[in-house]
């Protein structure tokens, strides 16, 4: 078996770099198969393996003398610092060095340095990137995870656009999840074929007639935690949105049960016996466990982890990039976009261009 390259930008996301080797030391101890390509400031992250004593063949250090901060403006920052790590990264897995990127740096900046350095596959427009999260109501027909696609990456998208988002994951979901024929949603204002603007309107005649889509129709925003779907197809505007309250939820229930626990003994008691219940909950809508949202779109995978991520993360984050190289998941979607437009062919279409 071919010993896959992990590509990672180590000075990316708010406890870099040294979460960023422990967790990928954690990655190597947990699967042999792959090597990591650290990229950024060569000094510290030599100091950081030779304490944790990773073996020589499980690594290279790429050195990368600047570092795209979490504030910075992505745009400018990515074209003022060439040598960023993450542009550093993006070029090296251009050109073939690696298998997968993993990152936990700026969003913006990994979309924009990736996009303008990487290909896409045949046929995508445009990148997408995706968000995994665990609905609240698991029906016996769920598998209990839920992916939203875009969240942030394209605001405002075509048809073309939203079809290959629907493509790129149904493959995502049935290569890496082992989900056999995921349900797709578009997410709309109802649930009638009719409704929304003529783009949804459309993506859902197109849908519709795509045998390789297990599409369910429109669905709304009420339905996004019921598991009515494993994958929802939106906007980048609106995804983003949708996550964005997702986390806000979430932060206020955790803020309400604290508010609760200081209202004295009987409060504690009640949350002391939910606590097995809580934990269970807090398990699933744990970012840590799913590592990283993917970037779909592009002729090598890269996966985003949270800024935020901490050792488990970015662990999960690199088993899953090696996941996906081991699958290959890109030609998979390179597979599923060559069906998608010779049955444009088939029907005399050429695509749809709203």
């Amino acid at each position: 078996m071919k010993k896959h390259r992990i590509i990672i930008d180590a000075m990316g996301g708010d406890y870099a770099p040294e979460e960023i080797v422990r967790g990928a030391i954690q990655a190597c101890r947990a699967n042999r198969d792959f090597q990591c390509v650290f990229v950024g400031v060569e000094d510290r992250i030599r100091e950081l393996i030779e304490r944790y004593r990773l073996k020589p063949d499980r690594y290279a250090i790429i050195p990368a003398a600047d570092v795209i901060g979490m504030d910075e403006s992505p745009k400018e920052a990515v074209d003022e610092k060439p040598n960023a790590s993450i542009n550093v990264a993006a070029r090296l897995i251009r050109d073939g060095e690696g298998d997968a990127l993993v990152s936990a740096g700026s969003t913006g900046a990994t979309i924009i340095a990736c996009s303008r350095e990487i290909p896409r596959i045949p046929g995508i427009e445009r990148g997408v990137l995706a968000a995994i999260f665990p609905p609240l109501h698991i029906s016996k027909s769920s598998p209990g995870v839920t992916m939203m696609v875009d969240v942030g990456a394209t605001l405002h998208c075509t048809v073309n656009q939203l079809v290959s988002f629907a493509i790129m994951g149904t493959e995502y979901m049935k290569g890496l999840l082992a989900i056999e024929n995921p349900r797709v949603g578009l997410l709309n204002i109802g649930e009638e074929d009719t409704k929304g603007h003529s783009v949804l309107v459309e993506t859902n005649r197109v849908l519709r007639n795509l045998k390789s889509i297990n599409f369910i129709g429109n669905i709304e925003g009420k339905d996004i935690l019921r598991g009515v779907a494993e994958v929802i197809v939106t906007e980048g505007m609106t995804g983003n949105v949708v996550l964005k309250s997702l986390e806000g939820m979430a932060e206020a229930t955790i803020l309400t049960g604290k508010q609760i626990w200081k209202r004295g003994v009987f409060s504690k008691l009640g949350i002391l016996m939910l606590a097995p219940a809580l934990k269970r909950i807090k398990k699933r809508v744990d970012y840590s466990e799913y590592g990283g949202a993917p970037i779909l779109g592009f002729q090598k995978l890269i996966i985003k982890a949270h800024g935020r991520s901490k050792a488990k993360a970015i662990k999960n984050a690199i088993l899953l990039a090696e996941k996906s190289a081991q699958y290959n998941m890109v030609k998979q979607i390179e597979e599923a976009m060559k069906t998608y437009y010779l049955s444009l062919f088939e029907h005399g279409e050429t695509g749809a261009e709203s």
